[in-house]
């Protein structure tokens, strides 16, 4: 209660927000009879155009709220666990061996291939390509701040690394679903291709249900496979950083390494294949996380500030495009591979 007495301006904008974005999604399908772009997007756009607001126009956000930081990230979290309950393994009975094989292979695969390209062709800081290397090839934010932890990285070169990789990941949310149309292909490999290449888990979730309600269950499937490998991954990375010898497993505890979300997203996704809940109540809690989503989405785009965008600009930006490009790469070949 206390948090939401002092933080209610910025809790009220993202809810405002989201209401504002439906409306606009509304009349969308009013005029063109469709929806050109999602909910979930427009409320991205909003955020970000109300965050970088000059500060010498009045605004009826304080840019030292909390709201946005905890919509982006406790929100958000909730929502994908609400998100579980619509998953039915049914769905991947087949092909879900296919998917772990392509999500392992293509982030051990992406994160090395990345890592190279940023440190022998772009010539970056090793600590920057170890962290776009792991937010491109794993799961964006969360992976950067786990992975900074461990290799103890500079705050600005962070927020580098974060800024430019969302920038660039909210330019694939609007530009991938045209991938659909354009590869005539299904919304299953739809869904692998977004949940293998797309930066972070609102972004996924915004590239892909645009699609539909199947694309949208794989792609975030696919993503949260990716999330599993963060764990793996920083305790890789930090036996090389880890000079004086001392033990990670004694400075780190487990859940830093497999967010609770995930845990909770899996235990959902349990419940919603037993057909314990009846069509309606998963109608109900599908609607409430696609709000929750929305709001979340608010929230992001109100921490993306446009300022923070300082070190080695260009190269940054190449190395995430490029990252991108790789795991869609790797989403084809392995469709192809697989017979998906």
């Amino acid at each position: 209660m206390k948090f939401i007495l002092e933080n209610k301006k910025g809790l009220l904008l993202c809810v405002s927000i989201s209401i504002v974005s439906y409306i606009f999604q509304y009349i969308q399908t009013l005029i063109f009879d469709s929806k050109i772009f999602d909910v979930l997007i427009i409320s991205l756009i909003i955020g970000i155009l109300i965050k970088n607001i000059p500060k010498n126009i009045p605004s009826f956000f304080s840019r030292e709220d909390n709201a946005p930081k905890f919509v982006s990230k406790n929100l958000l979290e909730f929502a994908v666990i609400l998100l579980g309950f619509n998953i039915n393994f049914s769905i991947v009975k087949e092909s879900g061996l296919s998917l772990i094989s392509i999500s392992v292979i293509s982030v051990f695969l992406g994160m090395t291939l990345i890592f190279l390209l940023c440190r022998t062709i772009l010539k970056l800081d090793k600590t920057v390509s170890i962290l776009v290397a792991t937010g491109n090839s794993i799961c964006g934010n969360s992976a950067i701040a786990a992975m900074a932890s461990v290799i103890k990285s500079p705050p600005n070169l962070v927020a580098s690394a974060i800024s430019f990789s969302a920038a660039i990941g909210l330019i694939q949310v609007i530009f991938l679903p045209s991938l659909f149309t354009a590869l005539s292909i299904t919304e299953f490999q739809y869904g692998v291709i977004a949940g293998l290449s797309v930066y972070a888990v609102p972004q996924v979730v915004a590239a892909s249900f645009v699609i539909g309600n199947e694309a949208g269950l794989i792609a975030t499937q696919v993503k949260l496979l990716r999330v599993l490998m963060l764990g793996p991954l920083i305790l890789i990375v930090g036996l090389f950083f880890n000079k004086e010898g001392t033990d990670l497993f004694s400075k780190n505890k487990i859940g830093t390494y497999i967010p609770w979300f995930v845990v909770g997203f899996i235990f959902a996704s349990i419940i919603g294949s037993t057909n314990m809940l009846s069509e309606n109540i998963i109608n109900i809690l599908n609607n409430i996380s696609k709000v929750l989503f929305s709001i979340s989405m608010a929230g992001i785009g109100l921490t993306v500030a446009f300022k923070d965008l300082k070190v080695s600009a260009l190269k940054i930006s190449f190395a995430v495009l490029s990252s991108s490009l790789l795991m869609i790469g790797f989403a084809i070949i392995g469709i192809a591979l697989f017979r998906l």
